[in-house]
């Protein structure tokens, strides 16, 4: 059914309700006061009316998740709170599994990344597939169970729009990043809390006794309202403090009661796992329904509710649940939010001009990429490269695309061990520990220089190499920040260790001398230049063999240095290649 016929149904039957109570009003002053009972019509009408409405909202709120399938949000992330949150949860959620550091999710731009493919609705959807991207799995069998459940919301508009319907009513709150709540700012436990039941229970206690004419009755009422109003007060505080991240907590568990209704085989064992978990904390919702509706109800509630410690008691039955059931909520929230993350990354195929899905081996050191692109560029150059064991060295001019080729690199690797998506024609590869050299620089804070920061991110590398499970290892320039005959020495003896080591190592270098020297473990290729009267230019294609080009120079002519500088510097080269 359209919109606009349900607007319209709407539409008439509020006008109907109206119209029978205006007419009904007149009638009876007019003519008899029976009329009134007309009213008694618009009872079901009002029910009819309601229920239009909220299909009108849910057809209005489907309109809109299928204007944004397969559209990138390019809102602002807060990436620090999710890095913060991320580790601060990840001993919780599985501490033994191999998590992508900082340095190479920083280095190949995740951030960015992220930002492409979260089409999430919900906190724990965001947590999620941040989780998600920054834990490569290295296991076959959860990977083509996660593959299978994003070709699930990918193929299945109805299923997929199901889940959306339910997760957007839990949506996001900006005061609410994570529910911390459910690790470590839990509201404070109060052991005196058994007593406000006693106090509510002797209220009506003392009414009977004054009612039969016990006048002391009176005075253990009026000292028990004064009682409980100090406690309300008091507590009052500790509720506000709490009451966006509780009020969230109690739409997540309504969230989780609707997921929990639509029926899908291949989402039984995470609709299971939130039935157990809601069986046990279900009841929370309806507590937290009670904090905070002063402002939203008659006066005469907020009276009640210092009488009677409505949120008092509401509020301190929540901080019991949340010691008592916390892993049940937490598998709640991460269950949610998984679902969330998994239904964002087939949005992200679905936007994809086309993707393949990567081929696991289970042995070996390999990797081979047909027509591999980097997933930030709009228009990017494809290039194919296959490797087996040993490593691959990239020579070629400033700006010719080596760093761009290890960033795409590690990028498709990383997606292909976590969303199953590849920016390629083909993708074969094991599975891999991926890490990165790549972007670096003088920490001032710590009081390191370049180079020693430099070293150090190596050193990390080299004391995370594994027997089992090869490394992917991408560097760029190594060593960059010391002299050249230094630099050449150690990077020939650094790359030779890490192709004994169980790695398959691509590295960028302008160091051409490093061809002859690594050559019995490496593979060589470039990237060539074009120069030309207008400047230099680049294909971006890789080429096999080692570059024979330098266009450092020419790059101080092209940007406006005096050619007294430009023609120095040709002779000084020239020079240095006769002395050679």
């Amino acid at each position: 059914m359209s919109i606009d016929r349900i607007k319209t149904r709407v539409i008439f039957l509020i006008s109907l309700t109206i119209l029978i109570t205006i007419t009904s009003a007149i009638i009876a002053s007019e003519l008899n006061s029976k009329f009134y009972l007309l009213l008694f019509i618009t009872f079901p009408l009002i029910y009819l009316s309601f229920k239009q409405s909220q299909k009108l909202r849910k057809a209005k709120l489907i309109i809109k998740l299928r204007e944004e399938w397969g559209v990138s949000d390019s809102r602002l992330r807060n990436f620090s709170e999710l890095e913060a949150q991320f580790k601060k949860n990840q001993a919780g959620i599985d501490n033994n599994k191999y998590v992508l550091d900082d340095r190479t999710w920083n280095d190949l731009d995740m951030d960015s990344i992220y930002t492409q493919i979260d089409r999430t609705l919900t906190i724990p959807g965001e947590l999620s597939l941040y989780s998600l991207l920054r834990r490569p799995l290295i296991d076959e069998e959860e990977l083509n169970t996660r593959n299978h459940l994003i070709n699930l919301f990918f193929q299945n508009q109805d299923i997929r729009e199901k889940y959306q319907v339910a997760l957007s009513r839990l949506g996001k709150t900006e005061d609410v990043y994570n529910l911390d709540i459910l690790w470590e700012d839990k509201p404070p436990q109060n052991k005196h809390a058994f007593l406000y039941k006693i106090l509510i229970f002797l209220i009506p206690i003392f009414i009977m006794l004054g009612i039969l004419n016990y006048s002391l009755a009176w005075f253990g009422l009026g000292a028990i309202i004064l009682c409980n109003m100090v406690i309300h007060y008091r507590t009052k505080e500790k509720i506000y403090e709490y009451l966006t991240s509780i009020r969230y907590l109690g739409k997540l568990i309504r969230c989780a009661i609707r997921i929990t209704e639509i029926k899908q085989p291949a989402m039984e064992n995470y609709r299971v796992e939130i039935e157990q978990a809601l069986s046990q904390v279900s009841y929370i919702a309806k507590k937290t329904s009670l904090l905070g509706r002063e402002a939203e109800s008659f006066y005469i509630y907020e009276y009640l509710n210092v009488i009677f410690l409505f949120e008092v008691r509401a509020f301190y039955s929540i901080c019991n649940a949340l010691e008592k059931y916390e892993s049940q909520l937490k598998q709640v929230f991460t269950t949610i939010g998984f679902i969330d993350a998994i239904i964002a990354v087939a949005s992200y195929r679905a936007g994809l001009k086309s993707f393949t899905e990567p081929k696991f081996l289970n042995s070996g050191s390999y990797l081979k990429i047909e027509e591999l692109a980097h997933p930030l560029l709009k228009k990017p150059i494809p290039n194919s490269i296959s490797i087996e064991k040993g490593g691959v060295l990239i020579t070629g001019s400033n700006m010719s695309g080596k760093t761009t080729l290890l960033k795409a690199i590690g990028i498709n690797a990383v997606l292909a061990q976590t969303i199953y998506t590849c920016h390629a024609n083909e993708y074969q590869a094991c599975y891999f520990h991926i890490m990165t050299l790549i972007g670096r620089r003088d920490n001032v804070i710590e009081g390191k220089s370049y180079y020693l920061d430099e070293i150090h991110a190596l050193l990390r590398i080299i004391n995370a190499l594994e027997k089992d499970i090869p490394c992917l290892c991408l560097l760029d320039e190594i060593f960059r920040g010391t002299n050249s005959l230094e630099r050449i020495s150690a990077s020939a003896e650094v790359l030779l260790y890490l192709a004994r080591h169980n790695c398959l190592i691509f590295v960028s270098t302008h160091d051409l001398e490093l061809t002859k020297l690594v050559e019995s473990s490496y593979r060589n290729f470039h990237f060539l230049e074009k120069v030309t009267e207008e400047g230099i230019s680049f294909n971006y294609k890789l080429m096999r063999g080692p570059s024979t080009t330098r266009n450092a120079i020419l790059l101080l002519h092209h940007v406006g240095y005096p050619n007294e500088i430009v023609d120095a510097s040709k002779s000084r080269v020239q020079e240095t290649i006769k002395d050679e």
